[in-house]
């Protein structure tokens, strides 16, 4: 009972209460949050800083030309999940349905969502680890360009999400991510991609919080992704690299599901 709530602090129960107050106000029928099942009339927009934060910086692209993301619909009002949660929760909702009953498969969820993580403890035949460089209140804390931790083949599924352009060497936390995925098995990778921006804008000299917010879109971000670049970086590690869009999962899901025309999932695969 308890395991549905690790990862959790008091804040995350204080908002979880002001959801759950408001949202008979939102309840209906007209979206449905993939993550946590709920019927809506509508979902929260973006929350106002971050674009306000963009512009204030001179982001050198309109917010509009980011790659799955909902600005009117970007959080549900029962669970919080973001339309990008939303979208990993369609992908992963299937491929585990698919696994092999009886069977134990491992799951590894690297810097985890809260809502996302809840749903995932809920699959019976997976071992779900939270894993984080920084959190303390993760199952592994690991370095992910450097882990040991797991061995070879070890990880059947795997969620690295909003992590690489934080990390210095990102070629090295895709070819230990390579490492420990089984063959057959699969991850999701998703990274903040401008729509048209093909090729990863990365600058030694983009070094302060005003010049990463202006070229980077976060004053943590190393870089910006292209999303050539981005394939072709994956590849290089060796993994076979799908393009999941709105004409995979269907115009009629995403609409429901709060989900941007032009959100793709980029999942990950390791051969047998």
């Amino acid at each position: 009972m308890l395991a549905r709530y690790k990862g959790y602090k008091f804040k995350d129960f204080k908002k979880a209460f002001v959801r759950w107050l408001k949202t008979p106000f939102y309840s209906g029928d007209a979206y449905e949050c993939t993550v946590c099942g709920s019927g809506l009339k509508n979902f929260y927009p973006i929350y106002k800083s971050f674009p306000r934060k963009l512009r204030e910086m001179g982001f050198v692209y309109p917010i509009e030309r980011f790659e799955t993301l909902n600005l009117a619909a970007y959080s549900c009002p029962s669970c919080d999940a973001s339309d990008r949660e939303r979208l990993y929760a369609l992908f992963l909702r299937g491929r585990l349905a698919a696994l092999t009953p009886g069977q134990q498969y491992r799951f590894i969820d690297f810097a985890p969502s809260l809502a996302l993580s809840r749903l995932l403890r809920t699959f019976k035949n997976i071992e779900y680890r939270t894993a984080d460089y920084f959190r303390p209140n993760v199952d592994d804390q690991v370095d992910i360009s450097n882990m040991p931790l797991y061995a070879d083949n070890s990880v059947d599924l795997f969620m690295c999400s909003h992590i690489l352009e934080h990390v210095p060497d990102d070629r090295a936390a895709m070819r230990e991510l390579f490492r420990i995925l089984k063959p057959g098995g699969c991850g999701i990778v998703m990274v903040p991609l401008i729509t048209g921006v093909e090729d990863t804008q990365e600058d030694p000299a983009v070094n302060t919080p005003e010049l990463r917010w202006k070229h980077h879109a976060q004053d943590d971000h190393l870089r910006l992704y292209g999303t050539r670049d981005l394939v072709v970086r994956l590849s290089a590690a060796g993994f076979q690299v799908r393009a999941l869009d709105r004409a995979h999962f269907g115009a009629a899901v995403f609409a429901r599901a709060g989900i941007a025309d032009n959100s793709v999932l980029y999942v990950v695969e390791k051969t047998a």
